[in-house]
């Protein structure tokens, strides 16, 4: 079993909140763009059509640029130098 992190979190909430607005006849999931479509409709119940539809075309941009940075891996050089002082009391 894998490890909960936040993004399988928030990923299980958008599609549990979707779950509703999918048609009872459909047998395929949402996709991560439409269950997020679903709550931001329930949420936002006030916008237009075009408004959502410039919503939408943001949470696909996001959702791809997502899927770019997670197939970018980091080598130990890639990670930041930190070093941790202690300020000791004398």
């Amino acid at each position: 079993m894998q490890e909960p992190t936040r993004r399988r979190f928030l990923q299980a909430a958008a599609v549990g909140a979707a779950l509703p607005l999918a048609d009872a006849v459909a047998q395929d999931p949402p996709s991560a763009d439409q269950a997020l479509l679903g709550i931001v409709r329930q949420r936002f119940k006030f916008l237009s059509d075009a408004q959502l539809k410039a919503v939408q075309a943001g949470l696909q941009r996001s959702l791809a640029s997502a899927e770019i940075l997670k197939r970018t891996r980091l080598t130990q050089i890639d990670e930041p130098a930190t070093i941790f002082v202690a300020d000791l009391a004398e």
